[in-house]
């Protein structure tokens, strides 16, 4: 048996979303009713019920992972998503190119996304290679948009260090601090405040922005650094399940996730990690993928991304996108004889919050082996009295429970 596993990010959403449906809700989905109707909905609290998620702890709890006790913070995940060598005693962040002004007080956040820039970052990339700090290894990598991630090498360093993103346009850029008494956390955190100087030092008079700037842009003039992490000790999926695993996803964090569990990336051309991901690309490479593995992880960011822009049209839009270009040609040339499937997502990102919230996201598992209940569409509503129930995360375990890939509890 195969197993495919799609996580469409902050699929979730309310009603106040688009005048009494949520978003899904208001898509035209017929491929996705059509799974619907083969199938069974539940509700799914990715990680428990009242806990609101981020992404990186939905994701480990969604692929079987208990976060409260493995998780270390993002930033490794970034890191690995990028393809950066980390090792024990490293320290990782989340980066985000963002535009500041300077002011008396220090520098002014305008936009903690630089206006999501879209073009210019490997040019600004490989300015940041001149950051320098004796005794310490410095890698930068830009991701997608105004996304990046950092690691740091040194003797002595410590995860445990706040953030420098104030998280509020007009805000001064805070001061890394050490978040607890351990050895290492005040060094850790005079490098972050000192790397986030030179960033800015770096890139204040650069091309990209001198650019940006004429055009009537923001610039992207400093690094925002965030989710200090070390690398957590995790064991593979396959060495539970015996299951080999791949992952299609257009985002590192994502990417980096499912690496740590021990599933192959597979690069997709046009996959990148927003609204005008290649969603057609991505389907052919898990039919491709089924052929070499057990199962496929396929990650879709475009839901979460228009809700945290709060545009009911754009994730409206995405979603049909996905029932046109995803399921579409799953339904015609899966072989759904020996293929079970999981769709949900690892959050709600409601469009009048812009942001994660508490509320359980719909849930559908299609296959042979699982019974199927009355639904004959997908949404919150109709998911709270699908045959599945409500269950927290753990959604890949049972996907490959149905596979018959689950080791035994016991005797």
């Amino acid at each position: 048996m195969k197993g495919i596993l799609i996580i469409a990010d902050g699929l979730g959403g309310r009603p106040t979303d688009m005048n009494g449906n949520t978003c899904l809700e208001a898509a035209d989905t017929p491929y996705l009713d059509a799974l619907a109707t083969r199938g069974a909905l539940g509700l799914l609290d990715p990680i428990g019920p009242g806990i609101r998620p981020g992404s990186d702890t939905a994701h480990l709890s969604l692929l079987g992972y208990d976060p409260y006790k493995v998780y270390t913070g993002r930033g490794v995940f970034e890191c690995l998503g990028m393809g950066m060598d980390v090792q024990a005693g490293d320290i990782c962040f989340r980066a985000n190119f963002a535009s500041v002004e300077p002011s008396q007080e220090g520098l002014r956040l305008l936009d903690r996304r630089a206006g999501r820039i879209n073009e210019g970052q490997k040019e600004l990339e490989q300015a940041l290679q001149a950051l320098a700090i004796p005794g310490i290894e410095i890698e930068f990598l830009a991701s997608t948009q105004h996304r990046g991630a950092l690691r740091i090498r040194g003797e002595g360093l410590s995860r445990f260090v706040s953030e420098t993103d104030p998280h509020e346009t007009g805000a001064l850029l805070h001061e890394s601090r050490p978040t607890q008494d351990e050895a290492g956390a005040e060094k850790t955190a005079e490098i972050i405040n000192q790397i986030t100087q030179q960033s800015y030092e770096l890139l204040k008079d650069h091309p990209v922005n001198r650019k940006r700037i004429a055009e009537g842009e923001l610039p992207a003039n400093v690094m925002l650094l965030r989710g200090a992490a070390n690398c957590p000790v995790l064991p593979s999926i396959e060495s539970i399940t015996g299951a080999r695993g791949a992952v299609i996803a257009g985002g590192a964090l994502y990417r980096g996730v499912a690496e740590a569990c021990g599933m192959t990336y597979l690069p997709v051309a046009g996959a990148t990690g927003g609204l005008d991901t290649n969603i057609r690309a991505k389907a052919n490479a898990i039919l491709e993928a089924l052929k070499s593995y057990d199962y496929v992880f396929c990650h879709l960011k475009g839901t979460d991304n228009a809700g945290h822009d709060r545009n009911a049209q754009d994730k409206r839009a995405f979603i049909e996108r996905m029932d046109r270009e995803l399921f579409k040609i799953l339904i015609e040339q899966v072989n759904w004889e020996s293929t079970h499937l999981a769709f949900t997502g690892d959050h709600c990102t409601p469009i009048d919050f812009g942001d994660h919230t508490v509320d359980p996201v719909p849930v559908l598992f299609v296959g042979p082996s699982i019974p199927r209940d009355p639904s004959t569409t997908i949404g919150i509503r109709v998911a709270g009295q699908g045959g599945l129930g409500r269950f927290s995360g753990r959604v890949l375990p049972m996907l490959l429970g149905y596979c018959n890939w689950a080791p035994k509890f016991g005797s």
